[in-house]
């Protein structure tokens, strides 16, 4: 026998040991192209399972993703298709989570969007984040003018359904003063910050009309990069 080859029939599986308390264990940060919408876009995911051996079989793990990716036209049906191979196979409780950038049809900006599968949940767990702009209404009665900020609005909650990432994004554009553009001439910049400044908000308006738009989220949190202070101002909400 080559120096290089092994003869796994006399190897020990440590893998399988017993080691008698139950953990959840995997891989993360494992990166692929996954069908997201009918097109392709990097993902990274952290798949977990449940164990009570001394080590989990990754490369398992890596192959149920293989054997599942593409087969369907969103990414939720996948994540499902995959968690369900692994639980199936290692009778275990499976968690599967993706994070990606989703590039929006009706603008140049993108949706941050984390997915999350469990094998014991039939309802999948959403988590979105997109940036937009602020007026502040203090300065605005003060000056007529308010300073302007970057918001980030984060919305966490669960559904049943597949949700369409263009209608979500648009609900949550609706809550910021005004939404960024790349590309923007100066009639175009002028524009933006009339809009601004005729809708000032401040960041705890941002999460209550955030909780209008989205009435079954469990969690909405706002954080304003403000332009006059060296701190930010935050907001959140929790059900």
């Amino acid at each position: 026998m080559k120096d290089s080859e092994v003869n796994l029939a006399n190897v020990r599986d440590v893998h399988e040991e017993p080691a008698g308390i139950n953990v959840m264990a995997g891989i993360i940060n494992l990166k692929t192209l996954i069908n997201v919408r009918d097109f392709s876009l990097p993902v990274n995911m952290n798949i977990l399972v449940e164990t009570d051996r001394r080590g989990v079989h990754m490369s398992r793990l890596v192959e149920a993703v293989r054997l599942n990716n593409n087969k369907h036209d969103c990414i939720e049906n996948t994540l499902k298709s995959i968690c369900k191979t692994l639980s199936e196979k290692m009778n275990k409780k499976c968690i599967i989570k993706a994070e990606f950038s989703y590039p929006l049809s009706y603008s140049d900006q993108f949706l941050d969007v984390i997915i999350e599968i469990s094998s014991n949940n039939n309802q999948i767990k959403y988590i979105f984040k997109k940036i937009g702009i602020t007026a502040c209404p203090c300065s605005k009665e003060l000056t007529d003018i308010g300073h302007m900020q970057r918001v980030i609005l984060t919305v966490e909650l669960e559904s049943n359904e597949i949700l369409d990432f263009n209608e979500v994004a648009k609900k949550i554009d609706e809550c910021f003063s005004a939404v960024p553009s790349e590309y923007l001439k100066r009639i175009n910049e002028a524009e933006l910050i009339i809009k601004s400044q005729e809708n000032p908000k401040f960041v705890e308006d941002v999460v209550r009309d955030c909780l209008k738009k989205f009435p079954n989220a469990n969690r909405i949190t706002a954080i304003s990069l403000e332009s006059i202070h060296s701190h930010d101002a935050y907001a959140e909400w929790i059900k």
